[in-house]
């Protein structure tokens, strides 16, 4: 009588066994491969928001009002002026003259609307605080063979009160750009920019005869899983008065 062929149960029970083992250390390997991929893209992530986030911000600084970057909020906020267009003037002007005649390194027409001009700002108010008597409010812009002449009207008087070393002079807008860490983003102006920030801050210092001024920003990232990454990064404000 011929023996029929098949599989004992002890057979199954070790195939079953085997299989499950197989496919328990290849799911290990699969998850802890999902684990480090998406550890990578977290990092990878973080490093895009960082690199936006300094790119962006020391562009609007190298365009800054001289003197106009501000810290404040203990370190959590930063804030500057943004040039309109800068110029060199070919007079400084006198007490009680409402005129100065300038060279605008700019071919863009200038919106008049509540423009302001200065000259050697110290800090920010000097350009927003009135009291300071700092800045004037141009009224007109006329153009004649490259050269500007600028007219205003402003109580100011005497606005111009130092002289540049470089004989440049500002127009802006009395609008300060602000970048705040909130929460867990970093804002500008309330728009948000980046996300999954832990913490932060920024520092400022001032030039000196040696340097420019320079912008210290120091970020630091947590991943959904925990971990930490830190971002440090100086701009140098290159803009003189």
């Amino acid at each position: 009588m011929k023996r029929a062929l098949g599989f004992t149960l002890i057979e199954l029970i070790l195939t079953i066994v085997v299989v499950g083992l197989v496919a328990l250390a290849a799911s290990n390997t699969l998850q802890l491969g999902f684990q480090s991929y998406n550890d990578s893209i977290d990092r990878q992530d973080n490093q895009m928001q960082a690199k936006f986030l300094i790119e962006k911000l020391s562009r609007e600084l190298r365009h800054a009002v001289p003197n106009s970057v501000e810290v404040t909020s203990n370190n959590q906020c930063i804030s500057f002026v943004p040039i309109e267009s800068s110029a060199f003037y070919l007079s400084f002007p006198l007490i009680n003259q409402k005129t100065i005649d300038v060279v605008v390194l700019s071919e863009l027409s200038l919106n008049t609307n509540n423009l302001r001009l200065i000259i050697n700002p110290s800090t920010q108010d000097d350009l927003l605080q009135e009291e300071n008597h700092r800045y004037v409010t141009v009224d007109t812009i006329a153009v004649s063979g490259g050269v500007s002449t600028v007219t205003f009207s402003s109580n100011n008087n005497p606005a111009f009160i130092s002289n540049s070393v470089s004989e440049r002079a500002f127009f802006y807008h009395p609008h300060p750009i602000e970048y705040c860490i909130v929460g867990d983003g970093v804002f500008r102006s309330n728009t948000q920019l980046i996300n999954q920030v832990h913490n932060g801050h920024f520092s400022f210092e001032n030039a000196s005869i040696q340097r420019n001024s320079i912008m210290k920003l120091v970020l630091a990232f947590k991943s959904d899983l925990g971990e930490m990454t830190q971002y440090q990064h100086d701009v140098q404000v290159i803009n003189v008065p």
